[in-house]
């Protein structure tokens, strides 16, 4: 699966990770067998994903254009502008969610963005429970499904994880599958 598909360059966003409309998107289509990449993509440590209406490469094209703006779009400028301070800055763009922008690490891409973990349309979560919400979307569990700590379990077990001990209305996974698959929380 590419990631960067349809993402201008020289911005580097990572959709699978960080948007839930792709995230949502990739999902369906994903076979069981093919969600190797999408696990792969989430670490263990606190994921950030964007869950507002603007795409992946709207997104990008208000940051480049905001850049520009503020004339630092030039890899030279952009260096100098995100690394004055603390190696990064916070941006925001047109639907009031709030961006980090720091340097990137490939060459063509050398702007990365990514969601602030405390601005408008952000939610986090761990990357073990965004993976064994997605190993249970893929196994074909929905919104509706009523998850009991067997099923979530099984999901962990199949992708390397520990089960858990408990589940938490509100809470860890039962929080982050209704934030991500519920309409309620769109």
């Amino acid at each position: 699966m590419d990631v960067e598909k349809d993402i201008p360059e020289p911005v580097k966003f990572n959709q699978l990770k960080h948007h839930k409309g792709f995230i949502l998107d990739a999902l369906e289509k994903l076979q069981p067998e093919e969600a190797f990449d999408l696990y792969k993509s989430v670490n263990h440590n606190y994921i950030d994903i964007y869950t507002g209406s603007i795409t992946p490469v709207q997104l990008c094209n208000e940051v480049i254009s905001l850049l520009k703006d503020l004339d630092v779009f030039e890899e030279i400028k952009f260096l100098k502008w995100t690394t004055h301070i603390r190696n990064y800055r916070k941006i925001q763009i047109s639907d009031g969610s709030e961006w980090i922008i720091r340097l990137g690490t490939e060459e063509n891409r050398y702007i990365h963005i990514h969601p602030a973990k405390t601005g408008s349309f952000t939610v986090r979560f761990k990357g073990s429970t965004l993976k064994t919400a997605y190993c249970l979307k893929i196994s074909g569990y929905n919104a509706e499904s009523l998850l009991t700590l067997e099923m979530i379990n099984k999901a962990r077990i199949n992708i390397g994880l520990s089960p858990v001990k408990k589940l938490e209305p509100g809470k860890g996974i039962l929080n982050c599958w209704q934030r991500l698959f519920s309409d309620h929380y769109s």
